[in-house]
This record gives C-alpha cells, sequence and structure tokens, in this order.
C-alpha cells in the first residue's frame, strides 16, 4: 500500500512540480513552492527505488555495477528528501513575507549541503537525523514564526484568512510530519506508522494547492479581462454618447436657424430628427443598465408569442430587408416588453449584417413543453472567434459607428436567461447567422 501510495505522489507532483518551473519561471515565490512539490515527488521516486526496483534487481541477479549505481541513487535522493524540505520552506516563506536576499539564502543552503558529508551514502547508507535535525527544527520554527507575521498583517477578510491558513497547511504539515518521522526511534516511539501519512498528507496539500493557484490564476485572469472590456466599452460610450450629443446640438441648432430665418415648414422634420435621436440616446442607457443589475426583474404575462414577433417586425418595415414569416399563434408566458427588446436587438444585428439588404426568415414552433424562436438572415456571417465572443458585452462585429456597444446580444442572452431559456447562435461566413432562443 505504501508503494502505492509514493508512486502517485511521483507521478502526480513531479510533472507539475516542473511544469510551474518552466511555466512560471517570473514568480519566486512559484518557483520556490514547485521545488517543495518537486522533492515531494522525488521522495516517491526514492521509495520506488528502494522498495521496488532495487529488491526486482537482487533477485534478478542483475549487474553488481548497476545494483551498486542504483543503490547510491537511492541513498542519495534518501538526503534529499530528508533535509531540503527544511531549507526550501523557510526560502518559501521568506519570499512571501518580502524577504529575498540572496547572499541570505546561499547561507541557508549551506547546513543542507553539508548533511551530505555528515551522512553515509556507502556501502552502508546512514542518515544522521541529529545533524539534520540540528539545523532543521530551527528553520521549521522560523518558518512558522514568518507564516504567523504574515497572517497577522493579511486583511481582517475572513477570506483572505483562510486562503493564507490553507497556504500555510499545504508546506508546513507534510515537513512536520518529516520532523516527528525523523524523531521517532530516537526520541520517542510512535504507536502508528508515519510513513504512510506522508504521501497522504503531500498529496492533500497538492491539490489544496492546485485549487489556490487555479483560482489566484482565474481571478487575475477574470480581473484583467473584466478591465480590459471596461477600458473598450468606456472608449465606445464615449464615442457613441459624444456622436449622440453632437447630433441632438446640430438638430437643435437647426431649429433655432428655422425659427430664426422663419421656416417653419422644415421645422417639423427636425424635431422628429431630434427626437429620434434622443430615443437612440435613451435605449443605449436602457441597455447599460442591464450590465450593472445582477439580476432582471420580470413582469411575466401571457402573451401571443405571434404579435410579439409581429411588432418586432414592424420597426424595421422602413428598410429594404424582406421577412418571411414562419410561425402561428402561439401564448407564452413572457415578460412581453423585455422579449419585445430581445426581438429587436436580433432582428437589428441582422438588419446591420445584410446591410440594408436581403432576407430574414423568422420561425416559431411548439416543441413539447418548449418554444423554439429562430432568426435566420442572409447577412455576412461570422467566425469562429466571432461566435465564441457574440455574448460579451462591448464586443461587436460590426464596424464602430457609435450606434452601437455591443451590448445587443449580451442584452438577448441575460433577457433569455432570466426567462430559463437558452440563446444558440450559428453562423458560416458569406451564409448568414440563425440565432436560436428555446424559451419554457
Amino acid at each position: 500500500m505504501i508503494i502505492v501510495f509514493f508512486l502517485i505522489v511521483f507521478v502526480v507532483m513531479t510533472p507539475i512540480s516542473i511544469y510551474l518551473l518552466i511555466t512560471q519561471r517570473e514568480s519566486r515565490l512559484l518557483v520556490w513552492g514547485a521545488l517543495i512539490i518537486f522533492t515531494g515527488g522525488l521522495s516517491g521516486l526514492q521509495v520506488l527505488l528502494e522498495k521496488l526496483v532495487l529488491p526486482y534487481m537482487q533477485s534478478a541477479d542483475a549487474s553488481a555495477i548497476w545494483q551498486i549505481s542504483l543503490y547510491v541513487v537511492t541513498a542519495f535522493l534518501n538526503i534529499i528528501i530528508h533535509t531540503f524540505p527544511y531549507y526550501l520552506i523557510l526560502v518559501f516563506f521568506m519570499h512571501y513575507a518580502g524577504y529575498s536576499e540572496s547572499i541570505v539564502i546561499g547561507l541557508l543552503l549551506v547546513p543542507a549541503l553539508l548533511s551530505f558529508l555528515f551522512s553515509d551514502i556507502f556501502p552502508t547508507p546512514r542518515m544522521n537525523y541529529s545533524y539534520i535535525l540540528s539545523w532543521g527544527v530551527p528553520y521549521l520554527l522560523i518558518s512558522i514564526m514568518l507564516f504567523a507575521k504574515g497572517f497577522l498583517k493579511v486583511e481582517k477578510v475572513r477570506r483572505k484568512q483562510l486562503q493564507y491558513v490553507g497556504f500555510g497547511i499545504i508546506f508546513l504539515i507534510p515537513v512536520f510530519l518529516l520532523l516527528l518521522l525523523q524523531l521517532e526511534g530516537i526520541y520517542f516511539q510512535s504507536p502508528v506508522e508515519i510513513l504512510i501519512f506522508i504521501p497522504i498528507l503531500g498529496l492533500i496539500s497538492l491539490l489544496l494547492g492546485l485549487i489556490f493557484y487555479v483560482h489566484k490564476v482565474y481571478t487575475h485572469f477574470e480581473s484583467v479581462t473584466v478591465l480590459n472590456k471596461m477600458q473598450v466599452g468606456t472608449s465606445l460610450m464615449q464615442h457613441a454618447f459624444k456622436n449622440a450629443i453632437t447630433k441632438n446640438k446640430l438638430h437643435a441648432l437647426n431649429i433655432q436657424r428655422s425659427l430664426e430665418s422663419n421656416q417653419y415648414e422644415i421645422i417639423n422634420n427636425q424635431l422628429t430628427s431630434l427626437l429620434k435621436s434622443n430615443d437612440h440616446l435613451m435605449g443605449m442607457v436602457s441597455k447599460l443598465s442591464y450590465l450593472t443589475q445582477s439580476r432582471i426583474t420580470l413582469d411575466l404575462e401571457s402573451s401571443d408569442l405571434s404579435l410579439v414577433l409581429d411588432e418586432a417586425i414592424d420597426q424595421f418595415h422602413q428598410t429594404s430587408i424582406t421577412f418571411e414569416k414562419r410561425y402561428g399563434s402561439a401564448i407564452v408566458q413572457i415578460d412581453r416588453t423585455l422579449m419585445a427588446e430581445c426581438f429587436s436587438n436580433i432582428i437589428s444585428n441582422a438588419v446591420e449584417a445584410m446591410e440594408g439588404r436581403g432576407q430574414i426568415t423568422v420561425a416559431a414552433e411548439k416543441i413539447n413543453r418548449h418554444v423554439s424562436i429562430q432568426f435566420t438572415d442572409t447577412g455576412r456571417g461570422m467566425n469562429k472567434e466571432q461566435l465564441d465572443k457574440i455574448f460579451e458585452p462591448f464586443y461587436s462585429t460590426k464596424h464602430k459607428s457609435g450606434q452601437n456597444f455591443g451590448l445587443g446580444m449580451f442584452h438577448v442572452k441575460k433577457i433569455v436567461n432570466a426567462h430559463r431559456g437558452k440563446v444558440k447562435v450559428t453562423s458560416q461566413l458569406g451564409k448568414g447567422t440563425t440565432v436560436t432562443l428555446i424559451l419554457s
């Protein structure tokens, strides 16, 4: 059983530590953490060589040179895994506490290296535990002190405190168990086999470490992604709002000039343009408001889906787009206002994708307890990268004309999700796009 555990330790820890050492070279803290994991992986290799490979070579009458070489390697690894964890964990917590003087780190390595002189490798391997403990125990105590000092500096936020304690458990407990293993037989006699707990705790610590590492990386990635989107979104908003405000000012100036020159006959058209521009500006503000809402409140009512679709389509009757309707009457429980916005956004995207010319097919059918609604256009279509990002806020496949923020499909998805439905988009370049809504 012990061999199986240490085999798992070697197979799991070694590749992970090598991966971290290669990919995280810029982070000193992660490098030292990876070295601790690597040492744990070497412990698995040492046990495999000592308990499995060497006995097999002896029973198979392998060459004496090979046996001696493997014997020396096993003893060499044994010294490493009994000494270097004390050094590595101390340096790890020094970096964690902000101490990273190269000279000090180099001097701290000297006692670990001297362990090779005070321990025997051949012909009879013998660990000098008294010497190892003479400096290993102080190293471990200093590591605990640095850990405690760091804990006092952590923000009084429960989540951050738990994370910090988690880091301590990951590295301190396995090394503390190693200390007990070295003390056993010299200063006390343990009633249980301590060796079996080392690989188990090592794997548990590695699992916790991976959870914290992935969470930290994901959180960092998520924050960077959100920041980038905010920067792009802010730029788009400034551009769009400036355009809309400039248009409104221009319409107002035209009205003023018309009044001064008594050209009352054209004021009505100018007022209509001003109101349309104002409606467009209010529509953008309405879409932006959904970004700050974690949850949309629905006002559900029984509505005829065909009527809601007709109303959405009628908004685009002045365009050169032709519509093919493939739906009939169907009563559904929806928020009529929000769903109408949803349909309008999809159709608006399709109209822009076709640059004012083409056909949109709107189909709806009831399948068991669900209603499927499809909008298919004959526009330019999208590639895979565009499809993957279509629901991201501030992402748009359209030309940045200031007419949108790239919030249309984000808005659609949020509304459909609030109705406990699903949105699916399929597209091919040059062949158009199909947006499918499935409502319960």
